[in-house]
């Protein structure tokens, strides 16, 4: 809330948010003040209560910055909203776990009404029966009439993971339907009726995908009327724990669950996990495979072959990708060494002033003296 006279400009505001920030208003703009914030405020104790109750905590396990955002955009989008939900991210990294999260959340649906569709094991000659189902004889091998995934999601949910696969045939015939939420089954001239919430899922950069003509852009607008990013699960490392913990939990009862040695625990936040979620998740099951005896789950538990994986050499700071990245390129625009240096020298005094914010700590940490400080934090004015 900004009570000064003085407005902030949108750029201000939007630099306020990407800080962190949940919500901004000017309050001259509102009185009394605080009615603003009231419904705000009530649907933020909402959205906090029910991220930390089991029903989520069935789907999802971490404490993470990145999926603690996560899980109270599913919330928010999946109680106070139908719109059609994108949810991109890696292999592995749970998208179909964010797809049940999200219609167990919708009281709007019927809970046993979520249907899910792999697009990537969809045959095109079979594509229509999957999804309009078909009547008997309506084509060489229909013996059965049978309801297709338009029908089975009617007031649910449908799930479509990996949609990026679809064929284009496919994609334009779902958009027929998303837009007139009607349709007929293979072999039937009866138009019926469904209304279900759209998910759909994909590792595929899909905006690319529209450029290229593999994907319809009129499709791509109306599947992503909402999009969840994904973190991986090196971006999580922290919720490792959680996770260990929460797979373990699926293979032994809660009085059965073995203690996890330090040792592990270390060697397992150590890993890289190309795989994400689910390369984790097969790790503990060959583990918990393994695992016998009451004792704690050591270094011997974990297979052969997962110990002499080799554990990525970390590298030092002025290795990073992006810092090389950098300089190559304020090299490649005409910055000379000069430039460059003076350029990290108030970088660096910038950084140190946010650790310690006393031009005297900074001086000690940098070991120049406070006259140099000021002159580097003045170049900046």
């Amino acid at each position: 809330m900004n009570t000064s006279s003085t407005a902030l400009s949108r750029q201000e505001v939007m630099k306020i948010l990407s800080f962190g920030a949940e919500y901004y208003f000017e309050s001259s703009s509102c009185d009394p003040q605080f009615d603003c914030l009231a419904d705000k405020i009530a649907r933020w104790r909402t959205i906090e209560s029910i991220s930390r109750s089991s029903l989520v905590r069935n789907y999802i396990a971490g404490e993470s910055t990145p999926l603690k955002k996560l899980i109270r955009e599913v919330i928010e989008l999946s109680a106070y909203s139908d719109s059609s939900v994108l949810i991109l991210g890696e292999r592995g990294t749970g998208k179909e776990s964010i797809a049940r999260l999200i219609h167990a959340l919708d009281k709007r649906r019927n809970p046993a009404q979520l249907v899910l569709v792999d697009c990537t094991t969809i045959r095109s000659e079979l594509s229509g029966s999957e999804f309009f189902g078909h009547e008997k004889g309506s084509y060489t091998g229909a013996e059965h009439s049978r309801d297709g995934a338009f029908s089975l999601a009617d007031n649910g949910t449908l799930f479509l993971d990996e949609v990026g696969e679809m064929p284009l045939r496919m994609q334009a015939e779902l958009l027929r339907v998303i837009q007139e939420g009607t349709y007929k089954k293979l072999g039937s001239n009866v138009w019926r009726q469904t209304d279900f919430r759209l998910v759909c899922a994909t590792n595929r950069h899909l905006e690319e995908e529209t450029e290229r003509g593999n994907f319809r852009k009129d499709l791509y607008d109306r599947i992503s009327s909402w999009k969840c990013l994904m973190p991986t699960l090196n971006q999580r490392k922290e919720d490792i724990p959680s996770l260990v913990d929460f797979f373990l939990r699926k293979k032994f009862t809660d009085q059965d669950i073995p203690v996890v040695d330090n040792a592990v625990m270390d060697y397992l936040k150590e890993r890289n996990y190309g795989g994400n979620i689910r390369e984790l998740q097969n790790l503990i099951a060959r583990i918990a495979l393994k695992y016998v005896g009451k004792g704690p789950i050591t270094l011997g538990d974990i297979p052969e072959h997962d110990r002499q994986m080799e554990l990525p050499v970390k590298k030092s700071w002025y290795e990073n990708p992006d810092l090389v990245e950098s300089i190559a390129e304020a090299l490649q625009n005409g910055y000379d060494v000069k430039n460059i240096m003076d350029t990290i020298k108030s970088l660096i005094t910038r950084t140190a002033l946010t650790f310690t914010g006393s031009n005297k700590e900074v001086s000690r940490l940098l070991g120049k003296s406070e006259r140099w400080i000021q002159l580097q934090k003045a170049k900046e004015r």
